[in-house]
């Protein structure tokens, strides 16, 4: 059977940047038609306890929609938002031009399983909708494990299907039922969004990523669920290094 273009998404996670470079222009359209999209980015960004002059890496950006859940707790400190789609920084830059400027965010252009940041060198780590996308997940959790300092905070915040029977199939019927057919229209390509419904039926669940960051390095893991049906989808995880 001849592969889709999902399939060859999923096969080789490395060429997943240049699909999100097609659809940056309307992704954030598509995500503010998303029900609970900002408040859930919201509700995990505030999970990093910030005293606001750290340094915060935000790993896979995108848009910087990720980095807005977190931004205002940050007042002499810096972030930098990290990804690997030319597209998605541009727009990250567009919005963020004013801090840019002031020296508050700065913007970096990296594969996130090849951080280019010192041992101990980072205080807090933010990570929406990327780790899920990654090639390897052990290697990429134990990268960020690397650079943040002793006591340094990590935050992932992605689908996750929860461990019951019923996840999985609802999820199929929302995601090829509603999310690909409506994104298709609104950003003009399937691959990307046939990809996410495929790579979250085959991701790790809740239980799974809390004991990989335990495996890692972290402690005081924490699982944090977001409200409503998206309870069964969306998780959020705390860690800190030992």
């Amino acid at each position: 059977m001849q592969k889709t273009s999902a399939d060859i998404l999923f096969d080789n996670k490395q060429i997943v940047p240049k699909e999100f470079n097609k659809v940056a222009d309307k992704y954030d359209f598509a995500t503010s038609m998303s029900q609970g999209y900002q408040e859930d980015l919201n509700r995990s960004g505030q999970l990093l306890q910030l005293k606001g002059d750290e340094l915060v890496l935000d790993v896979c950006c995108g848009t910087g929609k990720s980095t807005l859940s977190f931004l205002d707790k940050i007042t002499t400190g810096k972030v930098i938002c990290i990804d690997n789609s030319e597209g998605m920084l541009a727009v990250a830059a567009q919005k963020f031009s004013k801090q840019i400027q002031q020296g508050k965010i700065e913007i970096s252009l990296q594969d996130a399983m090849q951080l280019d940041f010192a041992t101990n060198s980072v205080d807090a780590i933010f990570m929406a909708y990327g780790l899920r996308n990654m090639p390897d997940y052990e290697k990429c959790i134990g990268n960020l494990h690397r650079i943040l300092k002793p006591g340094g905070q990590l935050v992932i915040h992605d689908y996750s299907l929860r461990d019951v029977w019923y996840a999985k199939p609802l999820w199929a019927i929302l995601g090829y039922g509603f999310i690909v057919p409506f994104c298709t229209i609104v950003s003009g390509s399937a691959n990307i969004y046939t990809y996410l419904i495929k790579s979250v039926l085959n991701f790790l669940n809740p239980s799974q990523i809390s004991i990989l960051l335990e495996k890692k390095g972290f402690t005081n893991v924490t699982i944090h669920n977001h409200p409503s049906w998206r309870s069964l989808f969306f998780h959020s995880f705390r860690a800190i290094k030992k």
